[in-house]
């Protein structure tokens, strides 16, 4: 009854328009889940995009501690940027749906260069997830389990809330500035040599960098990133 109610109240607050062609009466009309895909995204190092390489660059490496990223798509795509929008601050469960389609169809493209990987979220701060009433990185994580078969743990605990990454300029974002940002989760059982650490959104890298950090300081070897959308350098 309590989803009912939730779900009656997003329909006459939000009418639902499709992401991709506005037509009224859903979030993803069947032509538009037929006939949309994005552009693929152009590879290169995640903090400076030099090369084409999905790793991080030489120039790079000295100062940060992610491997690499995979990426969906471009932050930019109006398409993608609104369904995170609506999933993360309306709070309309059936945009899961469809990102998780398209998380599926994008696997062969996303999946990370290691073999046997376990997959973690980038989480929240437990005062934001709570009001929040979920935890995107750690969804996100468990379809990447669920995808390639692969286990997943909650790794990191947020030691403090921060303002959202996405909404700062790039020019006031600093790799390094939110180190010691993450601890190790006190629950998890061991610690894994291959992490791939996910989050719906990677703008300057600080914030998973530091998850990053974390985990090499807590003796993980490597760490790759992935994610539904890349902001702008």
């Amino acid at each position: 009854m309590e989803s009912l109610i939730s779900k009656l109240a997003i329909d006459s607050l939000f009418p639902r328009f499709c992401l991709g062609c506005h037509a009224e009466g859903t979030l993803w009309c069947l032509t538009c889940s037929i006939n949309w895909w994005p552009a693929p995204v152009r590879f290169g190092c995640p903090f400076c995009g030099k090369g084409s390489l999905q790793f991080v660059c030489v120039d790079c490496k000295g100062e940060s501690f992610l491997d690499g990223l995979s990426v969906f798509v471009h932050y930019g795509n109006p398409v993608v940027r609104e369904a995170i929008n609506q999933w993360k601050y309306i709070g309309d469960k059936t945009v899961n749906d469809i990102l998780f389609r398209w998380i599926v169809r994008a696997a062969p493209a996303l999946q990370p260069p290691f073999s046997q990987p376990v997959f973690a979220p980038v989480p929240l701060h437990r005062f934001k997830c709570r009001a929040r009433g979920f935890d995107q990185a750690g969804v996100l994580a468990d379809w990447c389990g669920q995808i390639y078969n692969q286990p997943v743990f909650d790794l990191l605990v947020r030691t403090r809330q921060t303002a959202s990454q996405a909404q700062k300029s790039h020019e006031v974002r600093k790799l390094g500035e939110l180190d010691g940002l993450f601890c190790i989760n006190p629950q998890a059982i061991e610690i894994p040599e291959e992490v791939v650490l996910c989050d719906d959104v990677f703008t300057s890298g600080a914030t998973m960098d530091a998850a990053a950090r974390c985990l090499k300081d807590n003796g993980v070897k490597r760490v790759w990133g992935l994610v539904i959308a890349k902001g702008n350098l």
